[in-house]
């Protein structure tokens, strides 16, 4: 089992977080994935595989697909080790990029379908990390669609609700928008409204820190994460881990080695904005 992840070139890193490479992993150590606002372009080298979702639809994904923002809980079932390769955005990064708009995306993965070099993918070309970059930075470049500027007010608000006790009602008052009108922009750009949208960030920065694991940090104290993250008390927030992750924190910070298959060392929306 190999997992790799690569910096994307400088054109792109704006709206690119990552190019991500899994080689023979075995299904059986993922975790469920958690409902996320990063949308990705997946490309599976073998066979792709099932996915169930927490209201137990089941779908097969297609060899080449895009993953759009998930309000829900899903997981990868497979008889056979995944191998493939992906591209993971930025929160509006699709939009930014291509004018896919985050709504339209919602709880989907629709095939790709509509790039010429599909016609020559095959397992056998990508045997180097090299190789690998290089498609996906000609992907990039030919996929079809053109930018879209992300409003000042949104991406003021993307940073503002990175924080958990941002008030929503406060937040518009300061951009001098109406409620409707940033849910509305929100919605088409991000996928998820902008209480969803604070409210995984929240959970995504939590599980994203290797040192919120037992194995890293023994000493851990569920206690200090709940009020690290802005939680009222400590009830608050087991009830809500649980909710949006269906685990229990003493279950989901046991199980480091299930979570490093799909995060580096997050380097989050807020770091890249102030640099």
């Amino acid at each position: 089992m190999d997992i790799s992840f690569l910096k994307p070139p400088s054109r792109f890193e704006s709206s690119v977080k990552e190019f991500w490479i899994w080689k023979g992993v075995n299904v059986r150590e993922l975790p469920w994935i958690l409902p996320s606002y990063e949308c990705e372009m997946v490309f599976h080298l073998g066979e792709s595989p099932l996915v169930e979702t927490e209201d137990k639809q089941l779908i097969r994904l297609p060899k080449l697909h895009l993953v759009g923002p998930q309000k829900r809980r899903w997981r990868i079932l497979s008889e056979s080790n995944l191998s493939l390769f992906a591209i993971r955005f930025y929160v509006g990064g699709l939009y930014s990029l291509f004018s896919k708009r985050g709504d339209e995306l919602q709880n989907r993965f629709p095939e790709i379908t509509t790039n010429r070099m599909l016609v020559e993918f095959s397992e056998s070309k990508f045997n180097s990390e090299e190789t690998i970059s290089d498609f996906l930075i000609s992907f990039l470049k030919q996929y079809p669609g053109e930018p879209s500027e992300i409003p000042v007010y949104v991406r003021f608000a993307l940073l503002e609700l990175t924080h958990p006790a941002t008030s929503i009602e406060n937040l518009c008052k300061k951009l001098g928008v109406s409620r409707k009108q940033l849910d509305r922009k929100f919605k088409e750009i991000v996928g998820l409204p902008p209480s969803e949208y604070r409210t995984v960030h929240r959970l995504l920065q939590m599980v994203r820190n290797p040192e919120h694991y037992r194995k890293n940090n023994p000493e851990l104290r569920f206690t200090d994460l709940a009020q690290e993250f802005d939680y009222s008390d400590q009830s608050h927030f087991n009830r809500d881990f649980k909710r949006i992750s269906g685990s229990i924190p003493n279950e989901w910070f046991a199980e480091y080695e299930k979570m490093s298959h799909f995060y580096n060392q997050d380097s989050s929306y807020t770091d890249r904005m102030e640099t």
